[in-house]
């Protein structure tokens, strides 16, 4: 999903003094704790913070919606790391390994990571990255760091962003499933390109502060769920729930953008084309659901933040 610091932010309570915190940045410690792997080129884990921090991909359909300020005195505000963050298991520290001798079946080990099927096994790991980012924010607290503590639990954060994405549980309903083994190439190479768009929507509106989204996010309560286990398995189910009825209309759009372009991209001005002219209220309705969905565990998630460091 592209948008996780704009969702992240505008689910967090700015009001708050644990979040509104200055905070000073220390050096990354944890290497024996957290030894991934990860891409070697990609997991310095410096400090992004005053930088630009986005992919080429998704800083072209960003929009700067907060002053992401320069660390003043080696310190920054909570709030500040929190949402910057979110972003940061999608620099690239994911891509390019060897996990899983059946990770080319989710395309990647990025996908691997950040996605996680359940058709007869389980191919992927969402759910346990981000139970394995909450332990590491347990330990950096025990640590009395609370830069790490809030930076591992940023990127919790993302993993449980991504977990209660549609397209991150299945890669398409059944009957989509069930046309793979006949039609591989050009069938995986279509449900890729519902997955792309619905990620790339979401981030497109949400950067633009496109109201109906925002005030979903903002509006929404926390959920109610019997610990974090239950609240990643519960939210994920929920997705999944969701995705048969997100799967109708952007079928829709996207066929009717293939019969009047010979390449989608899913660019900047794709999206401004589409909704200058296109009829996104189908899809917006049922995107309004999954993001009240996570943004409903998000909130969860950042309250027993607050108890947990009290």
């Amino acid at each position: 999903m592209d948008g996780h610091d704009v969702l992240t932010y505008n689910c967090l309570n700015l009001n708050s003094d644990f979040f509104s915190e200055e905070v000073t940045i220390t050096p990354y410690t944890y290497r024996a704790f957290d030894p991934g792997p990860y891409n070697e080129s990609m997991s310095a884990f410096e400090d992004y913070l005053g930088d630009p921090y986005l992919s080429d991909s998704d800083g072209e359909l960003h929009v700067d919606f907060f002053n992401n300020r320069s660390p003043i005195d080696g310190k920054a505000p909570a709030w500040q790391i929190i949402t910057v963050y979110s972003y940061e298991p999608d620099f690239g520290m994911d891509s390019d390994l060897i996990l899983s001798p059946m990770q080319k079946l989710m395309g990647s080990s990025a996908s691997w990571r950040h996605e996680e099927y359940r058709i007869l096994f389980r191919f992927g790991e969402v759910t346990k990255r981000f139970l394995h980012f909450d332990r590491m924010s347990q330990l950096a607290m025990s640590k009395n760091d609370k830069y790490w503590a809030l930076r591992f639990a940023a990127r919790a954060i993302h993993y449980l962003e991504d977990n209660g994405t549609p397209y991150h549980t299945s890669p398409g309903t059944l009957s989509e499933i069930l046309k793979i083994p006949l039609f591989y190439r050009s069938q995986f190479k279509k449900i890729s390109s519902y997955h792309k768009f619905h990620d790339r929507y979401i981030g497109y509106r949400l950067w633009r502060e496109y109201a109906p989204f925002i005030r979903i996010v903002r509006e929404v309560e926390a959920g109610i769920f019997d610990g974090l286990t239950d609240m990643v398995k519960t939210t994920r189910k929920r997705a999944l729930r969701i995705l048969p009825e997100i799967e109708g209309p952007i079928k829709k759009i996207v066929h009717e953008s293939s019969s009047s372009h010979s390449r989608i991209d899913f660019s900047r001005d794709y999206f401004d084309e589409f909704v200058a002219v296109g009829d996104a209220r189908k899809i917006d309705r049922v995107s309004c659901r999954v993001l009240e969905n996570i943004a409903s565990a998000v909130k969860y998630y950042l309250e027993h933040l607050e108890r947990r460091f009290a």
